[in-house]
């Protein structure tokens, strides 16, 4: 069984431009607003259930503020260097 991947967002990188959630098939990411930064900017999050981990998300992305982990089949993140041990 495939590793299911799911999103992380840099929001020192980010810009809340929205592409990442225009993007997404499932419509699972929303702009919400948050306490990341003093402008209280509304950055993407993952609003719902249901991510595919296809990857639109971070493959659209501008400024490349999307990263797509691994996730082990318990939901847990698979570490870098615990990938490249199996591998």
């Amino acid at each position: 069984m495939a590793a299911k991947k799911k999103p992380v967002f840099d929001y020192d990188i980010c810009v809340a431009c929205g592409i990442c959630v225009q993007a997404c098939p499932v419509s699972t990411l929303e702009l919400q607003k948050t306490d990341v930064d003093r402008y209280k900017k509304a950055y993407p999050e993952m609003a719902r259930e249901g991510c595919i981990g296809c990857g639109f998300c971070a493959t659209n992305c501008p400024l490349d503020a999307v990263e797509m982990i691994e996730l082990d089949e318990n939901g847990n993140e698979i570490k870098k260097d615990e990938k490249e041990k199996k591998d």
